[in-house]
């Protein structure tokens, strides 16, 4: 399968290629990382058919060869950026595994309401999962699971309107919505954020600034693994900050 030949989504690009057979894909938000059902298939990652039971999308090529992509993990629709596969069969469980040890390394780029004050540099939390009307909402649980995020600001901008605040976020452990909880737990919400965040800033920011989405962006991802063959892989995907971010920023 060649590099390029992904039958990808609308607006959503391989980022990079690894000849051992693994592909760094730029998922724009709004689309879903797989389908959960047939009626999902026309916004999700790939144009093609999706194996929940194997995590895989399967596909005939235009020489009539049938071509496999393999999830190695998921991010929210509504969060872009940085997204792992690959098409080997032999390396996408040592993959899973690498992320469930902490072997590869995530940042993302958030932008969040900022009143000023202090942002502690390293965010520690317990959190838990709850199911609500068939959806899951985390919280903060005594009996949760360890979450830890180191967390820096990298740009500011304060206007009559609002203040905000572009915070780069590197997640310790992988928790769901762990990045989103966490910031409203701080009252920094992630700006766009329709479970956690500030509901009415986020109606004042999109009728301002005609952006409707959540500013959660996976920007970078590296691992140095050795496989069960004993081959070494190393590598780094960057997925550069959306115009939307840039242009709220500004």
């Amino acid at each position: 399968m060649s590099p390029n030949s992904l039958p990808l989504q609308n607006k959503c690009e391989v980022l990079d290629y690894h000849p051992k057979g693994i592909w760094a894909i730029n998922k724009s938000t709004g689309v879903l990382s797989h389908p959960n059902n047939k009626e999902e298939q026309k916004k999700s990652l790939l144009k093609c058919s999706y194996d929940l039971d194997q995590e895989c999308y399967r596909w005939t090529d235009p020489s009539g060869i049938s071509q496999t992509l393999f999830l190695v993990h998921r991010l929210d629709s509504a969060t872009s950026g940085v997204l792992l596969a690959t098409s080997s069969e032999d390396l996408v469980m040592e993959l899973k595994n690498a992320f469930a040890q902490r072997l590869i390394h995530k940042t993302y780029h958030a932008i969040v309401e900022f009143s000023g004050r202090d942002i502690p540099p390293l965010w520690k939390d317990t959190l838990s999962k709850k199911s609500s009307q068939g959806k899951i909402r985390v919280v903060q649980s005594k009996t949760g699971q360890p979450a830890v995020t180191q967390v820096s600001i990298e740009r500011r901008k304060r206007s009559s309107q609002y203040s905000l605040a572009l915070l780069k976020l590197v997640p310790k452990t992988g928790r769901t919505h762990q990045l989103r909880v966490q910031s409203a737990i701080r009252k920094v919400p992630i700006i766009g954020d329709r479970t956690y965040g500030n509901f009415s800033l986020n109606r004042k920011v999109a009728k301002l600034s005609k952006e409707n989405r959540l500013f959660l962006h996976s920007s970078e991802i590296s691992f140095d693994i050795k496989t069960k063959q004993g081959d070494k892989i190393t590598w780094h995907a960057e997925s550069p900050l959306p115009r939307s971010f840039g242009r709220l920023m500004s």
